[in-house]
């Protein structure tokens, strides 16, 4: 009785994963299926870079593969240890603290952390510039132990969602000033789903993912392992990276330029070409030949070249473009002063319509 005793299972004692599979026929992996290009979908219908990877396991194994999407990370965790699946694959950072109950894979990819930010604020540029500002991050992902461990960036306030998908959401209502994340999940997410967002191109900080199973499925993991150096070896590892993270990365990236490029633009110095139009008045238009235009601001002072006119018509250039901003233009020749604004639009070179009649003087940029 005593040697039964011993001999049997603890009563919490959680079933072998070759035990598991031999019974239930399959081998069941559990996901976040927020976790786009790596995981994504809704019941079984999931798909993704993990879930390409997965399934290849599974033929490793010669079993089916049973996928159980789930939310949380650390409750992928929990469920993992608790016997409720025999693998889990979820753009898991690996991670020695995590070592005492489970058993990391070798890596099948390298990730790293970005900054999102909104598309039109521009003060966001590096991991200092976020003091100060209310950062979202997804709570237990490597972006919420990075940010939280901060110490030399001072006055973060850290704002913790289930997902970075949430995070970004805020983020596009212009609830957050930032999110701390993925590369690749941000990237994806920003680009199709939340256009008022973009990512910044250095990564702060690095990791690499892996499959995950318990401490003791030794046999287990070397099938995994077996999996990741069959893909590796044979190319396939990274045609799947090439179909579902590199060209959106590449695509996020340059939009982000984009938005840079087109920032730059809108604060460069604009080149002023001046349409003179006289449309009533007892002047003669000829006064202003050989006149010269001033704007004067808090960006200096500027001349045109001489006015030459013909007609009602005249014209003259600044030959020194004017930063965009507020200027006095005081014509005495004509009695007339008006405050101009050159505008921060997206060019360099910009036309300004100078209509002058009887009442005044109408200023249009184009």
């Amino acid at each position: 009785m005593l040697i039964a005793i011993g001999c049997g299972k603890k009563e919490n004692e959680v079933p072998s994963a070759a035990e598991r599979m031999k019974k239930n026929k399959k081998v069941i992996i559990v996901t976040d299926p927020r976790n786009a290009p790596f995981e994504f979908g809704k019941d079984t219908g999931v798909q993704g870079l993990d879930v390409d990877l997965g399934n290849e396991i599974g033929k490793t194994l010669d079993i089916e593969v049973s996928w159980v999407p789930m939310k949380g990370y650390d409750h992928l965790f929990e469920l993992l240890g608790k016997g409720e699946a025999e693998i889990l694959i979820s753009a898991i950072a690996i991670d020695p603290k995590r070592s005492a109950e489970f058993a990391f894979s070798q890596p099948y990819y390298e990730s790293g952390d970005v900054i999102a930010h909104q598309r039109n604020v521009f003060d966001i540029k590096d991991l200092a510039s976020l003091s100060g500002k209310t950062v979202g991050v997804a709570e237990g992902r490597p972006g919420d132990t990075f940010l939280s461990t901060q110490t030399a960036v001072p006055n973060i306030s850290i704002k913790k969602f289930e997902s970075l998908d949430d995070a970004l959401g805020a983020l596009n209502r212009t609830e957050l000033n930032a999110v701390l994340g993925d590369e690749i999940m941000l990237s994806y997410s920003s680009y199709n789903n939340f256009s008022a967002t973009t990512t910044l191109p250095e990564q702060v900080n690095k990791y690499q993912y892996g499959v995950v199973v318990r401490k003791n499925e030794t046999e287990l993991l070397a099938k995994v392992n077996e999996t990741i150096d069959r893909l590796k070896s044979s190319g396939e590892l990274q045609k799947m990276v090439d179909t579902w993270i590199n060209e959106i990365v590449k695509k996020s990236r340059e939009r982000g330029k984009t938005d840079i490029g087109i920032e730059n633009a809108r604060k460069a110095p604009k080149a002023i070409n001046v349409i003179i139009t006289k449309l009533s008045g007892a002047w003669n238009m000829d006064r202003l030949d050989g006149y010269q235009l001033v704007f004067e601001g808090t960006n200096g002072k500027f001349e045109s070249t001489p006015i030459l006119t013909e007609g009602n018509k005249g014209n003259c250039k600044f030959a020194k473009p004017l930063p965009p901003g507020d200027y006095k233009l005081n014509m005495n020749i004509i009695k007339l002063t008006k405050v101009v604004t050159v505008p921060d639009l997206a060019k360099t070179a910009l036309t300004l319509d100078m209509k002058v009649s009887a009442g005044g003087m109408e200023l249009v940029f184009k």
